[in-house]
């Protein structure tokens, strides 16, 4: 999805987002900054069109990997798809909230707790209903505990998150 439109029309919005496929690579390898590509397109950012929805920091334990990731919500635009042609899933489907995390506690999928969390907030909640909600962004920082041999997740929902890892026959947290 692009949330962008023309610079000469900022109300408007690109339909066809596939059009700018080639770029892809480019601004995943970050060889090609999203302002740069934006700037060579004529496009302008359509924040307006988003609202914050999270905010997850990787625990302190995590040495490897460090991130701050802002999560937001808002409707796909009319005209585009999301077509699942990224780097950070290994498959994509549309499916309700309430699937996704029925199929984790089932064993179907894997989902981390920051997407477990999110899809857990929009589960019953129309598109007009999420971009409604007034919510006040507070980093979530989880802590990992090491039980036993595995290591536990330990967040303001956990015991429910863990409750379902472990009803999908998740016996570790995947690290």
């Amino acid at each position: 999805m692009l949330f962008a439109g023309p610079a000469h029309d900022p109300n408007s919005i690109v339909r066809d987002a596939s059009v700018y496929r080639e770029y892809r690579a480019a601004l995943a390898d970050r060889t090609l900054s999203f302002a740069d590509f934006l700037g060579r397109e004529d496009l302008v950012l359509r924040s307006d069109l988003l609202r914050p929805w999270a905010n997850w920091v990787t625990p302190e334990a995590e040495l490897t990997r460090r991130y701050d990731t802002y999560f937001f919500v808002g409707a796909l635009p009319e005209g585009q798809r999301a077509d699942g042609e990224n780097t950070e899933s290994d498959r994509a489907d549309w499916t309700l909230p309430q699937d996704a995390i029925d199929d984790f506690a089932a064993g179907r999928n894997i989902l981390l707790p920051p997407t477990w969390t999110q899809l857990d907030a929009l589960a019953g909640r129309t598109v007009a209903d999420v971009l409604a909600v007034e919510r006040t962004i507070v980093p979530v920082q989880p802590n990992l505990a090491l039980q036993g041999d595995n290591w536990e997740i330990e967040f303001f929902d956990s015991d429910r998150y863990n409750q379902a890892r472990r009803s999908g026959g998740f016996t570790a947290w995947p690290l």
